[in-house]
């Protein structure tokens, strides 16, 4: 008996596990609602708020959008810069396709916008293809990255691919299951011809509409969703976000000091040539968030209050291997440590990947959360009167209100997605 009850056990325990498991797909993680990730597909329908176009063509089955006749299923939304991620399965010699930046669901995305491959390279029938037809190129502009003995970094017939596509300004980029298989500058075929010596009006559109460009295969679709760049989402619009910046231009309207120093690339700000880039506005209390990709050794910091820095550094870097504990990445400079968990990477992204984080800071409250994980959390009214960890007494840790900005040394770290949010100051008790 107690054998059957053990067995009934096992059953419902790893049944509800593969139910659970199960469950997870389509929603938004809450890191990546963090970050202004939007769901465009629930798991159950097309919702004609968010898709226009082939809707009746995609059905949805078992949780996943299935083409099946065929057609452009666009959003009905236009998107800029972005990143949209999405899991895929192919059956056997399918072919799709992503359209971005498409001009219009009844055009050609190939050409009036972009056209991201969809296809099962291994298939017999495909084996004469231009080297622009394979899964992940511009189709007819930009061949991919392929290693034949990695299976052009597929999975085998039958399971899920993962992929995430980012289109930021002229730059775009394509990773399949963790590995960048395209990373091209469409700029540079403004003055040459394409691969496939067609024309391609739309090729540099900055801004279209999303969708999947299917040829009536099976092929299927879920975990749907996308992140615009240097926009506000509509959350942070009610909650009282202001963008400081609109992946254009560091505009002097809202920063100072070196801004020749921080140029705009595709829609990120760099720091080419260090300094300190600031904030004209002064705060006091606020969230602030912000993403950041660290080249290898990348050194930078996050100035609040004018005068306390926020480390920004690549700590994993050889360079490094002797340094303070005060001076980790998310350590306020001098005074107060970052928490660090070496077993996860100290919360931190592989290299090349963006990083994103936010700064509270109220009265004498600071914290910093590190991709949805607190790293630094105190209090700094502690420190008043006293020497910090490096020896020194820092007074411009009691500074009440200043500018916020980076703090570069000359490496090219990148900045996106950069704004704030005003907190009232909490009255004295």
């Amino acid at each position: 008996m107690r054998m059957i009850f053990y067995v009934l056990f096992c059953f419902m325990f790893f049944g509800a596990f593969l139910f659970a498991a199960d469950a997870v797909h389509n929603v938004i993680s809450p890191e990546e609602k963090a970050e202004g990730f939007q769901l465009l597909f629930d798991g159950k329908q097309l919702s004609p708020d968010i898709w226009q176009s082939a809707i009746k063509n995609y059905p949805v089955e078992d949780g996943a959008i299935v083409c099946r006749k065929g057609g452009n299923l666009m959003t009905a939304k236009e998107y800029g810069d972005f990143v949209l991620r999405f899991d895929f399965l192919m059956p056997a010699g399918s072919n799709n396709g992503v359209g971005i930046r498409a001009e219009s669901p009844g055009k050609d995305p190939a050409y009036y916008g972009m056209e991201i491959q969809i296809l099962d390279n291994s298939a017999e029938k495909w084996k004469k293809l231009k080297p622009y037809q394979f899964h992940g190129s511009i189709y007819g502009v930009v061949p991919v990255k392929r290693n034949a003995e990695k299976n052009d970094y597929h999975k085998p017939i039958g399971e899920w691919n993962t992929q995430e596509i980012t289109a930021s300004g002229s730059r775009i980029k394509i990773v399949l299951n963790g590995e960048t298989i395209l990373d091209a500058d469409i700029a540079e075929f403004k003055d040459k011809p394409t691969l496939d010596g067609a024309k391609h009006p739309g090729l540099h559109r900055e801004k279209g509409f999303l969708g999947f460009l299917g040829h009536g295969d099976p092929v299927r679709f879920r975990n749907i969703r996308v992140k615009e760049l240097n926009v506000l989402t509509e959350e942070e619009k009610k909650d009282g976000f202001e963008l400081l910046f609109d992946g254009k231009t560091v505009s002097p309207e809202i920063w100072q000091k070196d801004i020749k120093g921080y140029p705009v690339e595709n829609g990120e700000i760099v720091c080419r040539k260090g300094g300190t880039l600031a904030t004209i506005k002064e705060y006091s209390d606020f969230v602030f968030r912000f993403e950041y990709l660290l080249p290898p050794g990348g050194n930078n910091g996050v100035m609040i209050r004018s005068n306390t820095e926020i480390q920004i550094l690549d700590h994993f870097h050889k360079r490094y291997k002797d340094l303070k504990p005060y001076q980790y990445h998310g350590s306020i400079y001098h005074s107060v440590p970052s928490k660090r968990v070496p077993e996860k990477n100290d919360f931190h992204r592989p290299p090349g990947q963006w990083n994103y984080e936010e700064i509270i800071v109220r009265g004498t409250q600071f914290k910093v959360i590190l991709n949805n994980e607190t790293i630094l959390e105190t209090d700094v009214a502690e420190l008043k009167g006293k020497k910090s960890m490096d020896g020194r007494e820092h007074h411009e840790l009691q500074k009440t209100k200043g500018s916020i900005g980076f703090l570069g040394h000359s490496d090219p770290v990148r900045f996106r997605n950069i704004r704030i949010k005003e907190l009232p100051k909490e009255k004295p008790q």
